[in-house]
């Protein structure tokens, strides 16, 4: 009797579930995300709000209810995959099967349209995939080869199957999965060491530049004092227990002066460089690499200078990057500061290969080498490692990028 009360119980909080997910699903697609309260989901469903929070923490985990399927279904394609058979080919034929059955629903459509056009749903899908990280690179690495550097191979394989072949975000699922798994399997063939280096214009010599004037040191004055004040109280304090105001009162300098400077607020302060700049010299270093070189090596030469690879880093650089380590948001910050460049970059790597526009292994090895910066972040391995590491698997593929 306790058996059976047992499961007419949990089959009740089942249908409960399901009911709430569905009235929440058709209230989305009808008045989108954003128009559409909480409250008005319980009142559909026939909940209270308790009850719904009971099934669903957040608002977002009413869309994203399958969390933990998703994390199991990639395991076990690891785990189970047929004897002989690569880790590779068991996530692709996972993530395929999971592509083609979204496809083949009527309703997947809207729901990928839904998340699309939702900033904070596209956000928490990115998160949601990227939370499985962890637990698959685990997987992963266990499954072998071993070899140097297999903990962080492990971790930036990881990241590379659940950040690009996110069905929700392609017209073409297969196709991405396709050329995904070339990559990671193969490598990046190089095709631009077969192509004629290109001869790109030479911007028109300019006379020497004037010394900056009184007030553009003045500027540069209050914006290094607001910088630097901004790091001593974070590294203090932690980032998220300083305010603007107090940031702007220890650089001696008022609010609308420091939003003057840095007008994207206060994660910016830790960024000060131009991402225009930063973009330019990125695909320049892919259109100036040297006879030979690949655009893959290029770009890597080019980062092993920059962000967490600078070599002997000065003290607020080593400071701005223990932050950024500790702090979440920053992390976020600083992956977008480097993923920003993906289109350009995807159109330099295309052009110096002699590929054509929009090519898919372009793009795909411009948005991978774009994440090596955040992997650096969030493992516990030096950065330098971390960059010989991931650019070692894009070059080489997996597993051959485990052999010396």
């Amino acid at each position: 009797m306790i058996e059976a009360t047992t499961g007419r119980r949990e089959r009740k909080k089942a249908r409960t579930r399901q009911a709430i997910a569905a009235a929440a699903l058709e209230l989305f697609l009808e008045h989108g995300f954003d128009g559409v309260a909480v409250k008005d989901v319980a009142e559909a469903a026939d909940v209270s709000m308790s009850g719904l929070f009971k099934h669903f923490p957040t608002k977002e985990s009413l869309v994203f209810d399958e969390e933990d399927d998703v994390q199991a279904g990639l395991i076990a394609a690891v785990r189970d995959r047929p004897d002989g058979g690569s880790v590779l080919d068991g996530l692709r034929g996972w993530l395929l099967d999971h592509a083609c059955a979204a496809t083949a629903d009527p309703a997947a459509a809207a729901f990928r349209d839904l998340i699309a056009r939702t900033p904070a749903l596209s956000e928490h899908a990115r998160r949601m995939w990227l939370r499985h990280e962890e637990r698959l690179a685990e997987e992963i690495r266990r499954a072998g080869p071993d070899g140097p550097g297999a903990g962080v191979a492990a971790r930036a394989l990881a990241r590379f199957v659940l950040d690009r072949t996110q069905p929700w975000q392609r017209d073409d699922p297969r196709a991405e999965i396709d050329a995904a798994f070339a990559l990671l399997a193969c490598g990046w063939p190089a095709p631009e060491r077969q192509v004629p280096p290109h001869h790109h214009a030479q911007a028109t010599p300019t006379s020497p530049a004037r010394p900056p004037g009184l007030r553009e040191r003045k500027k540069a004055a209050t914006r290094k004092a607001i910088t630097e004040a901004a790091l001593e109280l974070f590294a203090a304090r932690g980032y998220d227990g300083v305010g603007v105001r107090e940031i702007a009162e220890a650089a001696g300098t008022s609010i609308a002066t420091l939003f003057a400077y840095f007008p994207d607020g206060k994660a910016s302060l830790v960024f000060p460089g131009d991402r225009g700049q930063h973009i330019a010299a990125l695909v320049g270093a892919v259109h100036g690499r040297a006879p030979g070189q690949s655009v893959l090596e290029a770009v890597r030469d080019h980062m092993a200078g920059r962000g967490p690879f600078a070599p002997d880093p000065a003290p607020d650089q080593r400071r701005a990057l223990d932050v950024i380590r500790a702090t979440p948001e920053l992390r976020d910050y600083a992956l977008h500061s480097w993923t920003v460049a993906q289109q350009p970059l995807a159109e330099a790597v295309a052009q110096e290969a002699a590929l054509p526009d929009g090519d898919l292994s372009a793009r795909l090895l411009a948005r991978y080498v774009l994440q090596i910066p955040d992997l650096a972040n969030t493992l516990d391995a030096d950065a330098r490692h971390t960059l010989d590491v991931v650019t070692r698997l894009l070059d080489r593929g997996w597993p051959a990028c485990l052999t010396e």
